[in-house]
């Protein structure tokens, strides 16, 4: 194994880590931006699940992902399992791939677009950015990577599950 492909899941999960956990801040608090992003694909898609209940839904996503590419091989790391790490950073990164994915799609192919507000007087955009589609750019990248690294260890562990 290269000095690449053992450090950059930890390096690449941690920076999906840091987008997605700053951003848990602004979701589960109605924070202006995810209600405008949220609220824009609902308008356009005719979909009632986009807001409210969006941010909520890709918040946890977005946790959970974190989760598995941190937080557990973290701990597995320090009670010495680290077979287990692996899959774990495989299965977050397939969860931030999928919803980075929709984050693209969306941010492409709907009126919400690549710029989106970030700063905001009395409830109206007063300036926007394409950070928020950058850092989706960026991570979804990050998260093939990772799952490409970790493709035979995910391999290695479902077929030890198959043979138990």
């Amino acid at each position: 194994m290269t000095i690449f492909q053992r450090f950059f899941p930890w390096a690449g999960g941690l920076f999906i880590s840091a987008i997605f956990l700053d951003s848990l801040r602004f979701k589960f608090t109605g924070h202006p931006t995810p209600q405008h992003i949220f609220t824009t694909l609902k308008e356009w898609s005719g979909i009632g699940l986009f807001y409210p209940a969006g941010p909520w839904i890709i918040g946890l996503g977005e946790l959970l992902a974190s989760l598995l590419l941190i937080g557990l091989p973290v701990i597995f790391l320090l009670i010495q399992r680290r077979s287990l790490i692996g899959p774990s950073q495989f299965l977050g990164a397939l969860i931030a791939l999928g919803i980075m994915s929709g984050a693209i799609v969306f941010h492409l192919f709907t009126p919400l677009g690549i710029q989106t507000p970030v700063e905001w007087a009395d409830g109206v955009p007063t300036e926007f950015s394409p950070a928020l589609f950058y850092s989706a750019c960026v991570s979804w990248m990050f998260a093939a990577i990772i799952l490409l690294i970790h493709r035979s260890t995910i391999g290695a562990f479902l077929g030890g599950a198959k043979q138990a």
